[in-house]
């Protein structure tokens, strides 16, 4: 058996469980691409705006199948205490949707620890008081990367997927390597040198802004520039003013045995785009990742984005810079909301 408790903020000894619970899940999933968890996102207490934050803690006997587990036979002399195994993080909006945020212990996978929680928890999102008295009215998951417990969970309980977002790669090195030949930018137009994400991040949002970006995507980034690391470089016009951006890490991590860097985001004012922009950027971000490693390390060989299959022109450049689909991640849903379906995770 499991046990469980909504709540809205975590403290003492499930707090520092959970925080050991994803910076673990984190390293498990890495190279699998699969989703993971901020520890600061396990710290909250609110997000911006008028988004309510919910905490579920799921415990079990440790030395036990948590679905075959009777509590009226434990022994507490023979047993360990619950621990842990699982977290869920509910993030509501004003409108009633919510975003699920959730991971299980990799010691606890495999074990219907999963299935159990949804047959207890149910899916009835449109009941008085919304999902399970959380005031949620739909909820939405992505599940990253080709995730077969997911699939398997969702077709069992016919949960509907409602968007989907590829994973690109591009080598960098190696016999399959295109060459990275520098994009000039038009007359006028400055392309920038990589610098840390740092104090300009007020002046990104601003370019974030003036982008052709759905709302709940611009918030998201916003929200991740402000507590991001990593590296930037930007385009200005003859004034200084800038006009885009790419957001990228020549950290690396493992990927299919190869040393792989991400990008994580492409922004170009609606008024800057046709010029190519993005493709200079991107290039330049490449290069980076490729020649420029942190200190101690290895370039990367690899380097990764997500991108909307929807955005044509988007897919047209990164194919035309060699990126390649490598996977997809998907976005369910349960219950009815007005909200657009996200273009990105």
């Amino acid at each position: 058996m499991i046990s469980y408790s909504w709540t809205p903020q975590l403290d003492g000894d499930d707090l520092d469980q959970i925080l050991a619970l994803v910076t673990a899940a984190s390293a498990y999933d890495d190279e699998a691409g699969f989703a993971q968890i901020d520890p600061a996102d396990v710290t909250s207490t609110d997000v911006t705006g008028d988004i309510r934050v919910l905490h579920l803690p799921i415990r079990a006997h440790p030395d036990l199948n948590p679905a075959d587990l009777n509590p009226a036979d434990l022994n507490p002399d023979e047993y360990a205490p619950p621990v842990v195994v699982a977290y869920l993080r509910l993030a509501i909006g004003a409108g009633g949707l919510a975003t699920v945020s959730y991971v299980v212990h990799p010691d606890y996978r495999s074990r219907g620890l999963t299935t159990l929680l949804v047959e207890q928890l149910g899916l009835d999102a449109a009941t008085e008081g919304g999902w399970d008295g959380t005031g949620a009215t739909a909820l939405r998951c992505w599940a990253y990367s080709t995730h077969p417990a997911a699939e398997r969970l969702t077709r069992r309980f016919g949960v509907d997927a409602v968007a989907e977002q590829w994973g690109l790669a591009r080598p960098l090195t190696g016999p399959f390597a295109l060459p990275l030949d520098v994009r000039e930018v038009p007359a006028g137009l400055v392309l920038g040198a990589p610098r840390a994400l740092g104090a300009d991040v007020a002046e990104l949002v601003e370019v974030l802004g003036a982008a052709s970006v759905p709302q709940a995507h611009r918030d998201r980034l916003t929200s991740d520039l402000g507590r991001g690391t990593g590296t930037v470089i930007d385009v200005r016009d003859a004034t200084g003013v800038m006009l885009g951006f790419v957001w990228y890490t020549t950290a690396t991590t493992i990927h299919l045995e190869l040393r792989a860097a991400p990008v994580f985001a492409l922004i170009l004012a609606a008024s800057a785009t046709g010029q190519g922009l993005g493709s200079a950027l991107l290039v330049a971000a490449m290069t980076d990742q490729r020649d420029n490693p942190p200190a101690g390390e290895r370039g990367a060989q690899v380097s990764l984005l997500r991108i909307n299959p929807d955005d044509h022109a988007a897919v047209r450049m990164c194919r035309l810079l060699g990126y390649e689909q490598e996977d997809s991640d998907t976005c369910y849903q349960v219950g009815r909301t007005d909200e657009p379906p996200p273009v990105f995770g």
